[in-house]
């Protein structure tokens, strides 16, 4: 497993890419790298792709990240561009942390490519 942060400075947005098996703990070792660099540069547009990356979490550990994303300063200041493979056996997953954060007051939207995330990222205020 490994992840890629890339920062696209004329459009403020963190970008990142994720490849392999992903475990919780290394979710986690991710988001505390990526969420606090983003506050760092005050970019609070995120895109994460997702399509060559594999979860292994259940869906209780799912359920908590949006607190955990909040105790690292994850706030509603934030827009969350998710890209997957919609027909990816682990599609439902991403729908699953997508309602649960809607629910929480982050906003997280779903992409099938990263070209439709970039530009919901670029319109958004």
């Amino acid at each position: 497993m490994d992840w890629k942060i890339d920062y696209l400075e004329k459009d403020a947005i963190v970008s990142a890419k994720i490849t392999g098996v992903m475990t919780w703990d290394e979710h986690m070792k991710f988001a505390q790298e990526l969420f606090p660099h983003a506050i760092k540069l005050v970019a609070h547009k995120i895109l994460i792709d997702f399509r060559e990356m594999t979860p292994k979490f259940s869906i209780l550990q799912i359920d908590d990240l949006p607190k955990l994303l909040k105790e690292i300063g994850v706030g509603p200041e934030f827009r969350i561009a998710a890209v997957h493979d919609p027909s990816s056996p682990y599609s439902h997953e991403f729908t699953f942390f997508r309602n649960v954060a809607t629910i929480t007051q982050l906003k997280v939207k779903q992409f099938p490519d990263a070209d439709e995330a970039l530009v919901w990222l670029r319109n958004e205020p």
